[in-house]
């Protein structure tokens, strides 16, 4: 688990049977796909942002980060590409530590080891993730 900014947390976590989640998601907190936490961390920081500048385009944190870490404004393309999977996911929680741990144990979640990665990987996340911001 890594704190991103005050109010911000991500963990690398096991996911066994994604179908049962997908009605938890939402609110403050979200699980996607993606290969690199950075990306997915950046995502959260611009879907905080577009919120707070009243850019956002979707009614929730949850699912304006689903739109920035796909590069889309579209909620099922950006679903259809990072939403939850069984297998190794990230959990995004828009809160302080200790919902970050509540949100694992309710959700029976296994959280893994983080790893790094490379860093023109993580670039090319990055571009993706700003294009919301022209389109």
């Amino acid at each position: 688990m890594r704190k991103i900014r005050d109010n911000l947390y991500i963990a690398k976590v096991h996911v066994k049977n994604a179908d049962e989640l997908i009605p938890k998601l939402g609110g403050d907190f979200q699980i996607v796909y993606t290969e690199c936490w950075e990306a997915a961390a950046f995502a959260a920081l611009l879907a905080i942002r577009s919120f707070e500048r009243g850019r956002n385009h979707a009614r929730t944190l949850s699912g304006e980060l689903l739109l920035r870490l796909a590069g889309t404004l579209q909620i099922k393309d950006a679903i259809a590409q990072h939403g939850v999977r069984n297998g190794e996911n990230y959990l995004i929680v828009f809160g302080n530590r200790s919902r970050m741990e509540a949100i694992i144990r309710e959700l029976g979640l296994k959280e893994l080891p983080m790893d790094d990665c490379d860093k023109e990987k993580v670039k090319t996340f990055f571009e993706k993730a700003a294009l919301v911001e022209v389109l």
